[in-house]
């Protein structure tokens, strides 16, 4: 029927939807879904749920596998050449980004950055909470096995890198919108600035850090910050 022809259609639509933008939260919430979100209005006129986009998954998990030539290969993808707890991380935020058709992009990313903190191993405690929560949640997520050592690298910290750090990983790029009271330094959420940045290849930046000390790493991310900031002075007209 058309509501089943409309599902498979959604799964060629060109969303510029970067998965591992997403899972490890590299980039700002604007740069990860308004293009997405956008589709979802304008094309999919309103009628398209989360069924569609959770479709859109499957569509993408078997490309992934199918670009091996045979069956046998594109299992082993999935089994030899991801590393188990990121083929994990992907497929456990498929639920969050059907979410994306009913909230905000900025509520999506903060749902998915609070379970990713509350689910990680070993336990890090309570969500955290304060000016540097989504700073924190974030850097988890980027440095994915080195989150421990990140994380201690980022206590480590002068407090001028830290206050840059807080306030630039907690841009949203979308407009009108910011993470929760409890989460993000009062100037972000009272007078929402940009643009956002996405610090192309972060992650790796995090997971990689070789003889150099995590405390190290983090300030040069702190610094890559500072200059693009230099580049690009905030403004309100460019907060989306």
């Amino acid at each position: 029927d058309k509501e089943e022809q409309a599902s498979v259609h959604f799964t060629q639509c060109n969303l510029h939807f970067n998965h591992g933008w997403f899972v490890q939260a590299e980039a700002p919430p604007g740069a990860i879904f308004t293009h997405f979100r956008n589709v979802l209005i304008r094309d999919g006129k309103g009628s398209i749920g989360p069924h569609d986009v959770a479709l859109y998954f499957v569509h993408w998990l078997t490309d992934l596998a199918g670009a091996e030539p045979t069956p046998l290969g594109g299992c082993e993808k999935f089994t030899v050449k991801f590393p188990l707890p990121v083929l994990n991380s992907f497929l456990r935020s498929f639920e969050f980004v059907e979410k994306i058709t009913t909230l905000t992009e900025t509520e999506v990313m903060e749902e998915y950055l609070k379970v990713r903190w509350l689910e990680s191993v070993p336990p890090k405690g309570p969500v955290p909470s304060g000016d540097s929560a989504i700073t924190k949640m974030r850097l988890l997520c980027m440095a994915q096995m080195n989150a421990d050592k990140v994380l201690t690298g980022f206590d480590e910290l002068c407090q001028r890198d830290a206050d840059l750090l807080n306030v630039e990983m907690a841009r949203t790029g979308c407009l009108g919108q910011s993470y929760s009271d409890t989460l993000c330094p009062a100037q972000v959420r009272d007078q929402p600035e940009g643009p956002a940045f996405l610090v192309y290849y972060g992650p790796a930046f995090l997971q990689n850090l070789g003889s150099d000390p995590p405390a190290k790493r983090v300030s040069l991310l702190a610094e890559i910050y500072r200059c693009a900031r230099a580049l690009w002075p905030a403004s309100i007209s460019k907060s989306a």
